[in-house]
Protein backbone atom coordinates (compact mmCIF):
# COMPACT_ATOMS: atom_id res chain seq x y z
CA UNK A 1 0.00 0.00 0.00
CA UNK A 2 2.23 3.04 -1.01
CA UNK A 3 -0.02 5.51 -0.04
CA UNK A 4 -0.29 4.75 3.48
CA UNK A 5 2.07 6.03 6.30
CA UNK A 6 3.06 5.19 9.99
CA UNK A 7 2.39 7.75 12.44
CA UNK A 8 3.48 7.38 16.23
CA UNK A 9 1.22 5.64 18.67
CA UNK A 10 0.39 9.44 20.31
CA UNK A 11 -0.67 10.83 17.12
CA UNK A 12 -3.50 8.33 17.35
CA UNK A 13 -3.75 7.87 21.13
CA UNK A 14 -7.33 7.05 22.22
CA UNK A 15 -8.26 5.35 18.81
CA UNK A 16 -10.56 4.80 16.61
CA UNK A 17 -13.81 7.44 17.45
CA UNK A 18 -11.59 9.54 20.13
CA UNK A 19 -9.16 9.99 17.21
CA UNK A 20 -11.05 11.53 15.04
CA UNK A 21 -13.59 13.37 17.10
CA UNK A 22 -14.00 16.91 15.83
CA UNK A 23 -12.38 16.01 12.15
CA UNK A 24 -14.50 17.46 9.46
CA UNK A 25 -15.16 15.54 6.20
CA UNK A 26 -14.35 19.03 3.83
CA UNK A 27 -11.03 19.78 2.52
CA UNK A 28 -9.12 22.89 1.91
CA UNK A 29 -7.89 24.47 -1.74
CA UNK A 30 -7.87 20.74 -3.35
CA UNK A 31 -4.89 19.74 0.12
CA UNK A 32 -6.23 17.54 2.40
CA UNK A 33 -4.66 15.61 5.44
CA UNK A 34 -5.53 11.86 6.45
CA UNK A 35 -4.02 9.35 9.11
CA UNK A 36 -3.86 6.09 7.23
CA UNK A 37 -3.70 3.74 10.32
CA UNK A 38 -6.57 5.09 12.15
CA UNK A 39 -8.62 4.86 9.52
CA UNK A 40 -7.92 1.06 8.94
CA UNK A 41 -7.84 0.59 12.80
CA UNK A 42 -11.27 2.44 12.98
CA UNK A 43 -12.60 0.17 10.24
CA UNK A 44 -15.90 -1.77 11.04
CA UNK A 45 -14.50 -5.02 9.67
CA UNK A 46 -11.60 -4.61 11.77
CA UNK A 47 -13.68 -4.35 14.82
CA UNK A 48 -16.11 -7.23 13.88
CA UNK A 49 -12.72 -9.51 13.34
CA UNK A 50 -11.63 -8.85 16.94
CA UNK A 51 -14.86 -9.90 18.16
CA UNK A 52 -14.75 -13.04 16.21
CA UNK A 53 -11.39 -14.02 17.06
CA UNK A 54 -12.04 -13.46 20.74
CA UNK A 55 -14.50 -15.70 20.93
CA UNK A 56 -13.22 -17.81 18.23
CA UNK A 57 -9.64 -18.12 20.56
CA UNK A 58 -11.52 -17.77 24.03
CA UNK A 59 -9.88 -20.74 25.39
CA UNK A 60 -6.46 -20.21 23.79
CA UNK A 61 -6.36 -16.42 25.10
CA UNK A 62 -7.64 -17.15 28.59
CA UNK A 63 -4.93 -19.71 29.00
CA UNK A 64 -2.41 -17.24 27.62
CA UNK A 65 -3.48 -14.53 29.78
CA UNK A 66 -3.41 -17.04 32.35
CA UNK A 67 -0.12 -17.86 32.20
CA UNK A 68 1.17 -13.95 31.50
CA UNK A 69 -0.60 -13.39 34.85
CA UNK A 70 1.01 -16.51 36.55
CA UNK A 71 4.88 -15.34 35.15
CA UNK A 72 4.40 -11.49 36.47
CA UNK A 73 3.07 -12.61 39.70
CA UNK A 74 6.32 -14.83 40.03
CA UNK A 75 8.46 -11.79 38.79
CA UNK A 76 7.11 -9.11 40.94
CA UNK A 77 8.52 -11.90 43.85
CA UNK A 78 11.82 -12.01 42.28
CA UNK A 79 12.05 -8.34 42.16
CA UNK A 80 10.54 -7.15 45.66
CA UNK A 81 13.37 -8.19 47.43
CA UNK A 82 12.30 -6.35 50.65
CA UNK A 83 9.22 -7.90 50.35
CA UNK A 84 6.88 -4.57 50.70
CA UNK A 85 4.86 -6.01 47.44
CA UNK A 86 5.95 -3.43 45.26
CA UNK A 87 8.73 -2.95 42.86
CA UNK A 88 10.54 -0.04 43.15
CA UNK A 89 13.07 1.68 40.96
CA UNK A 90 15.90 0.68 42.86
CA UNK A 91 15.03 -3.21 43.16
CA UNK A 92 14.62 -3.08 39.43
CA UNK A 93 17.88 -1.51 38.92
CA UNK A 94 19.78 -3.87 41.04
CA UNK A 95 18.28 -6.58 38.70
CA UNK A 96 19.77 -4.83 36.03
CA UNK A 97 23.32 -4.70 37.42
CA UNK A 98 25.86 -7.56 36.05
CA UNK A 99 25.97 -10.88 37.51
CA UNK A 100 22.56 -10.20 39.51
CA UNK A 101 21.30 -12.99 40.82
CA UNK A 102 17.88 -11.90 40.57
CA UNK A 103 18.35 -10.45 37.04
CA UNK A 104 19.55 -14.27 36.17
CA UNK A 105 16.83 -15.85 37.90
CA UNK A 106 13.71 -13.04 36.10
CA UNK A 107 15.53 -14.05 32.57
CA UNK A 108 15.25 -17.74 33.26
CA UNK A 109 11.67 -17.29 34.53
CA UNK A 110 10.63 -15.59 30.97
CA UNK A 111 12.77 -17.60 29.22
CA UNK A 112 10.48 -20.61 30.27
CA UNK A 113 7.10 -19.26 30.46
CA UNK A 114 7.27 -17.13 27.08
CA UNK A 115 7.18 -19.89 24.12
CA UNK A 116 4.34 -21.53 25.83
CA UNK A 117 2.41 -17.86 26.06
CA UNK A 118 3.19 -17.33 22.53
CA UNK A 119 1.83 -20.48 21.51
CA UNK A 120 -0.95 -20.05 22.88
CA UNK A 121 -1.81 -16.30 21.60
CA UNK A 122 0.00 -17.51 17.84
CA UNK A 123 -3.55 -18.80 15.77
CA UNK A 124 -5.29 -15.46 17.48
CA UNK A 125 -2.28 -12.86 16.23
CA UNK A 126 -2.24 -14.79 12.83
CA UNK A 127 -6.06 -14.62 12.72
CA UNK A 128 -5.62 -10.52 13.41
CA UNK A 129 -3.21 -10.24 11.44
CA UNK A 130 -4.86 -11.76 8.39
CA UNK A 131 -7.94 -9.42 8.80
CA UNK A 132 -5.76 -6.02 9.14
CA UNK A 133 -3.95 -7.09 5.71
CA UNK A 134 -7.41 -8.04 3.74
CA UNK A 135 -8.41 -4.22 5.33
CA UNK A 136 -4.62 -2.67 4.44
CA UNK A 137 -5.54 -3.96 0.84
CA UNK A 138 -8.51 -1.98 0.92
CA UNK A 139 -7.08 1.68 1.74
CA UNK A 140 -5.66 2.64 -1.29
CA UNK A 141 -8.75 2.06 -3.36
CA UNK A 142 -10.89 3.64 -0.68
CA UNK A 143 -8.55 6.42 -0.52
CA UNK A 144 -8.36 7.00 -4.13
CA UNK A 145 -12.46 7.14 -4.42
CA UNK A 146 -12.54 9.60 -1.60
CA UNK A 147 -9.92 11.71 -3.35
CA UNK A 148 -11.65 11.30 -6.69
CA UNK A 149 -14.92 12.24 -5.09
CA UNK A 150 -13.72 15.19 -3.84
CA UNK A 151 -11.33 16.60 -6.40
CA UNK A 152 -8.56 16.75 -4.23
CA UNK A 153 -5.05 16.98 -5.26
CA UNK A 154 -2.75 16.39 -2.57
CA UNK A 155 -3.25 14.04 0.44
CA UNK A 156 -0.79 14.39 3.42
CA UNK A 157 0.04 12.86 6.90
CA UNK A 158 -0.92 15.15 9.59
CA UNK A 159 2.50 14.49 10.97
CA UNK A 160 3.85 15.85 7.89
CA UNK A 161 2.79 19.50 8.30
CA UNK A 162 3.09 22.10 11.19
CA UNK A 163 -0.93 23.35 11.15
CA UNK A 164 -3.55 21.97 8.78
CA UNK A 165 -7.04 23.20 9.54
CA UNK A 166 -9.52 20.59 10.97
CA UNK A 167 -11.26 20.60 7.69
CA UNK A 168 -8.64 19.61 5.77
CA UNK A 169 -8.99 15.76 7.48
CA UNK A 170 -10.85 13.15 5.22
CA UNK A 171 -10.08 10.12 7.45
CA UNK A 172 -13.49 9.92 8.31
CA UNK A 173 -14.21 9.80 4.59
CA UNK A 174 -12.16 7.29 4.39
CA UNK A 175 -13.23 5.10 7.13
CA UNK A 176 -16.77 5.24 5.12
CA UNK A 177 -15.35 4.11 2.06
CA UNK A 178 -13.88 1.41 3.94
CA UNK A 179 -17.22 0.51 5.32
CA UNK A 180 -19.25 0.43 2.38
CA UNK A 181 -16.17 -1.37 0.32
CA UNK A 182 -14.92 -4.11 2.89
CA UNK A 183 -17.65 -4.57 5.37
CA UNK A 184 -16.28 -7.92 6.18
CA UNK A 185 -13.24 -9.48 6.20
CA UNK A 186 -12.53 -13.44 6.97
CA UNK A 187 -9.95 -14.37 10.23
CA UNK A 188 -9.03 -17.68 8.46
CA UNK A 189 -5.63 -17.05 6.48
CA UNK A 190 -5.22 -19.41 3.82
CA UNK A 191 -2.86 -22.57 4.10
CA UNK A 192 1.08 -21.21 4.75
CA UNK A 193 -0.31 -17.67 4.98
CA UNK A 194 2.43 -15.62 6.23
CA UNK A 195 1.99 -11.68 6.83
CA UNK A 196 3.91 -8.89 4.99
CA UNK A 197 6.18 -7.34 6.67
CA UNK A 198 4.06 -4.02 6.40
CA UNK A 199 1.43 -6.00 8.05
CA UNK A 200 3.77 -7.25 10.86
CA UNK A 201 4.47 -3.57 12.00
CA UNK A 202 1.27 -2.07 11.62
CA UNK A 203 -0.54 -4.93 13.89
CA UNK A 204 2.38 -4.07 16.21
CA UNK A 205 1.53 -0.41 16.49
CA UNK A 206 -2.00 -1.28 16.93
CA UNK A 207 -1.40 -3.47 19.97
CA UNK A 208 0.70 -1.40 21.52
CA UNK A 209 -1.63 1.56 21.22
CA UNK A 210 -4.71 -0.95 22.85
CA UNK A 211 -1.86 -2.14 25.21
CA UNK A 212 -1.44 1.81 26.21
CA UNK A 213 -5.12 2.46 26.85
CA UNK A 214 -5.68 -0.06 28.67
CA UNK A 215 -3.04 0.70 30.63
CA UNK A 216 -4.85 4.56 31.33
CA UNK A 217 -8.09 2.36 32.11
CA UNK A 218 -6.77 0.52 34.34
CA UNK A 219 -5.37 3.15 36.27
CA UNK A 220 -8.51 5.06 35.60
CA UNK A 221 -10.94 2.03 37.01
CA UNK A 222 -11.40 -1.48 36.51
CA UNK A 223 -9.04 -3.07 33.92
CA UNK A 224 -10.81 -4.89 30.50
CA UNK A 225 -10.67 -8.80 30.61
CA UNK A 226 -7.26 -9.96 29.94
CA UNK A 227 -5.99 -12.17 26.63
CA UNK A 228 -8.36 -10.37 24.11
CA UNK A 229 -6.90 -10.30 21.00
CA UNK A 230 -5.84 -6.56 21.00
CA UNK A 231 -3.42 -7.66 24.25
CA UNK A 232 0.03 -7.73 23.31
CA UNK A 233 1.59 -10.42 21.68
CA UNK A 234 3.99 -10.29 24.64
CA UNK A 235 2.84 -8.25 27.22
CA UNK A 236 5.30 -5.42 28.17
CA UNK A 237 8.41 -7.32 30.50
CA UNK A 238 8.18 -6.70 34.78
CA UNK A 239 11.70 -7.22 34.15
CA UNK A 240 13.95 -4.43 34.76
CA UNK A 241 15.17 -4.35 31.28
CA UNK A 242 11.47 -3.24 30.28
CA UNK A 243 10.85 -3.59 26.20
Amino acid sequence: MKTMTKTCAAAIAGASVALLAGAASAQTAGIATAQADAAIFSAKAFDAANQQISTTYKTQLDAAAAAQTALNTQLRTLLDTNKDGQVSQAEAQAAEAPNSAIGSQVRAAQQKAQPNIEAQQGPAIKAQAYALEQIVQKYDPALRAVVAAKKISIVLAPNAIQYAPPATDITRDIIAELDRTAPTVTITPPANWQPQQQTVELLQQYRQLVYANAQRRAQAGPAPAAGTPAAPATAPRTTPQGR
